[in-house]
């Protein structure tokens, strides 16, 4: 045998076979996987298919509430709305988008007059004389922190001193905060010291006021969600200074020289009594009447309004929203059924989203959606009230 020539073996027949056996089976098992795999694929795309077909077309009402939701929700922000437009036809959007609100209703009318009211040559009809002022409108005394109020939600925060109450609002897919506060006339507009340029963020609106509470006001110009919050949209008015102009599309929310709340649709406010106000909406109650339903065309955001009881004690409402883990955010249906729940007899809508947000004693209360929650936006304006102490120490 020649010493550089390997040696060569036979192989063994049996050993080939057990391997051929061997790889045939290892293929057998990869496409078995392989073919639940692409089965168990193809099945869930089939059902995907089905339930997005189902999502756009479906006249079933599960499908068609929640593909309302879904339009209205994209459609009523600024940035978003390809989140229907790309995968919603058209004619489906505007038939969702469609439903209107009453453009022409005004809660509150009775409060707004003229300021040069007509002289009437006759003499006014006697009055009863007026009813004993509760100075415990929100009958604090009775309550302490832990208690139900008198809508049922649990008391976080009884301020006795400041006239405030704020209660915790929990309602399955979104929570929020209600603030009562006793005296109408310590709640006013602030607006940012920048007009044009830049906004304050509540707490340093509520600083530069000397506040003690306050939630956001008006909308204003943002592009790609980057606006600075100086630039409103529609009219405001801070303690008699006007600022902005006139919105057509948007509903008024003013308060009366006589601490009233109007909203609704005010088209000239120069020549009434109006020390406060902004513009937005919608109308939520007007005159202890729900104006509102469900959605309404405006989706799930987190939100923010303001409303009044008959006596005069103001609502402020915030939800939170755009956190699954937290609250989703509501509608305005459910704001209103909320603030019926605590009496207001008249109420409108704030700007929303990002911006919506309840201070107290210089923190943000609720869980805001912005990029800064412990400050929130920056804001053109904001409802603010002013503290008890400082209406002390002015009329000292």
């Amino acid at each position: 045998m020649n010493s550089k020539t390997k040696p060569r073996f036979r192989k063994d027949p049996a050993a080939s076979e057990d391997l051929i056996i061997k790889k045939l089976t290892k293929k057998s098992k990869r496409a078995k996987i392989l073919g639940v795999f692409f089965s168990c694929f193809s099945g869930l795309a089939v059902i995907c298919t089905v339930l997005f077909s189902l999502f756009i077309y479906s006249s079933i009402p599960f499908f068609s509430y929640w593909r309302g939701i879904w339009v209205e929700t994209a459609m009523t922000t600024m940035n978003h709305r390809w989140l229907a437009t790309a995968f919603i036809p058209g004619y489906q959007i505007d038939k969702i988008m469609g439903e209107t609100i009453n453009p022409d209703i005004i809660g509150g009318a009775n409060a707004l007059v003229t300021t040069s009211p007509v002289i009437s040559d006759t003499l006014p009809a006697e009055t009863e004389p007026p009813a004993p002022t509760d100075h415990d409108p929100l009958k604090q005394k009775e309550l302490n922190v832990g208690d139900k109020d008198y809508a049922g939600n649990t008391v976080l925060i009884n301020d006795i001193e400041e006239g405030i109450i704020v209660s915790e609002i929990s309602r399955g897919s979104f929570k929020g905060k209600i603030m009562l506060i006793d005296d109408p006339s310590r709640v006013y507009v602030g607006s940012t010291p920048y007009p044009g340029e830049k906004g304050l963020r509540i707490r340093a609106m509520m600083d530069h006021y000397g506040a003690i509470a306050g939630i956001n006001a008006s909308g204003f110009i943002d592009p790609q969600e980057s606006g600075h919050g100086g630039e409103i949209v529609g009219l405001s008015c801070s303690m008699g200074n006007f600022w902005g102009e006139y919105a057509p599309y948007y509903g008024s929310i003013v308060l009366t020289n006589d601490n009233k709340l109007v909203v609704g649709n005010i088209s000239v406010w120069q020549g009434y009594n109006i020390r406060d106000g902004i513009q937005f909406g919608p109308v939520l109650i007007a005159d202890g009447e729900a104006q509102v339903k469900g959605s309404a065309g405006y989706g799930l955001h987190p939100r923010t309004a303001i409303g009044q009881r008959e006596d005069g004690v103001i609502a402020f409402l915030v939800i939170d929203g755009r956190d699954v883990t937290h609250s989703i955010g509501c509608t305005v249906g459910d704001l209103a059924k909320i603030l019926l729940e605590y009496g207001i007899v008249n109420a409108a809508c704030c700007d929303g989203g990002a911006s919506s947000v309840l201070a107290y004693n210089g923190e943000v209360i609720t869980k805001n959606c912005s990029l800064n929650p412990a400050y929130g936006r920056p804001l053109p304006n904001a409802f603010l009230v002013r503290s008890k102490n400082d209406i002390k120490n002015t009329q000292s």
